[in-house]
C-alpha cells in the first residue's frame, strides 16, 4: 500500500507542476517619443550605438507602469539596410520599482528606423520580475500596429 501512495504522490507532483496557468497581460501606450541616442563605436549608424527610452503605458487590466528601454545595435547586415539590436526593457507597475517584469531580446530593424516598422511584430523572453511579479517568466510578443500604438501581449508562467 505504501508504495501505491508514494506513486500517487509522486504523480500529482508533476501534474501540479505542468498544471499551471499562463497569464496573459497585455500593455500598450501611444506612438514612442524619440530616443536618447548614444552614437557609439563609429560615427553613424554602427555596432555600439545606444537608443534610450522612458515613457508610461497601461494594462488591459487598467495598471498604469511606467517602461525603460535600453536597445543596442549588435549587428548589421552587410547591404546596410537592416541591424539586430539587443533590447533590455523593464516594466515597473504602480507607484516606485516594486513590482517589474524585466525583458530582453534581440530583432532586425530597418537601419533608418529607431523602432520596429509598423505592422512588424517579435518575441522577446520575460527574463524575470520583481515584488509581485517575483521570478517571472515566458516570453512577450511586441507589435508596432498601423496607428503607430504598440501592443506587448505577456505571457507570464
Amino acid at each position: 500500500m505504501y508504495f501505491y501512495k508514494s506513486i500517487f504522490i509522486i504523480l500529482v507532483a508533476v501534474f501540479s507542476m505542468d498544471a499551471r496557468a499562463e497569464e496573459i497581460l497585455t500593455v500598450t501606450h501611444p506612438a514612442i517619443p524619440a530616443p536618447t541616442y548614444i552614437d557609439q563605436g563609429e560615427t553613424g549608424e554602427s555596432v555600439g550605438d545606444v537608443r534610450i527610452w522612458q515613457f508610461s503605458a497601461k494594462t488591459d487590466k487598467g495598471d498604469v507602469l511606467m517602461t525603460d528601454w535600453i536597445m543596442t545595435t549588435t549587428g548589421i547586415v552587410e547591404s546596410g539596410e537592416n541591424q539586430y539590436r539587443m533590447t533590455s526593457a523593464t516594466f515597473a507597475f504602480g507607484e516606485g520599482t516594486k513590482d517589474q517584469i524585466v525583458i530582453q531580446g534581440i530583432a532586425v530593424y530597418a537601419s533608418s528606423k529607431a523602432a520596429l516598422q509598423n505592422s512588424v511584430s517579435t518575441p522577446r523572453a520575460i527574463i524575470g520580475g520583481t515584488g509581485r511579479f517575483a521570478n517571472a517568466k515566458g516570453w512577450m510578443e511586441t507589435e508596432h500596429l498601423s496607428d503607430d500604438t504598440w501592443r506587448h501581449v505577456l505571457h507570464l508562467n
